[in-house]
């Protein structure tokens, strides 16, 4: 009997771009490398990882990234960022020295998943460096929280997406 029992099968989360596109591409002639994103190891495993506790996370079996949270995270930053009209083009760490980067955005997380209270927060890090110089032209930390429009997965990964898109548009704002 046992084994005519199916076990569930694991379902699969990507974050997506929530920034809407800008009327029109303004694109300056700035050429904007995203990356490189670094997330904390506890958050670098392919299943979801929420909080319980301050000291305590859960891994949520069965529930899991479709591809890698850092390189989901740099790329969701990179169509948010194209959605702000602020570059001609961009390009995804790592680049070639081909690429002509003018400006590179870097960005490091701390903090992103479900609280215990229900609500995601992204905590991170971020720096925008001219490419040639290695000038740091503006950094910043960014925490915020969102409120997922339920319990479940899902609901948190959308507002996980939301919160991404709210960093794009910080980071955006100091691109000249």
């Amino acid at each position: 009997m046992a084994a005519c029992t199916a076990a569930p099968q694991d379902q699969y989360y990507l974050l997506s771009s929530t920034q809407a596109p800008a009327s029109s591409a303004t694109g300056q002639g700035m050429v904007v490398g995203i990356g490189p994103v670094s997330i904390p190891s506890h958050l670098d495993r392919s299943m979801i990882v929420t909080r319980s506790s301050s000291n305590r996370l859960n891994v949520l079996s069965g529930h899991r990234w479709a591809e890698p949270l850092d390189e989901n995270i740099n790329r969701i930053l990179v169509e948010n960022f194209d959605h702000t009209g602020k570059a001609s083009r961009l390009e995804t760490y790592p680049w070639t020295s081909r690429a002509g980067v003018d400006v590179q955005v870097i960005v490091d997380i701390d903090r992103f998943e479900r609280q215990p209270d229900g609500n995601v927060l992204l905590s991170a890090r971020w720096k925008l460096v001219a490419f040639e110089s290695g000038v740091v032209k503006a950094s910043n930390s960014y925490e915020k929280t969102g409120a997922p429009n339920g319990s479940d997965v899902e609901s948190t990964v959308s507002a996980m997406s939301d919160l991404l898109a709210d960093l794009s548009g910080e980071i955006a704002n100091y691109v000249p």
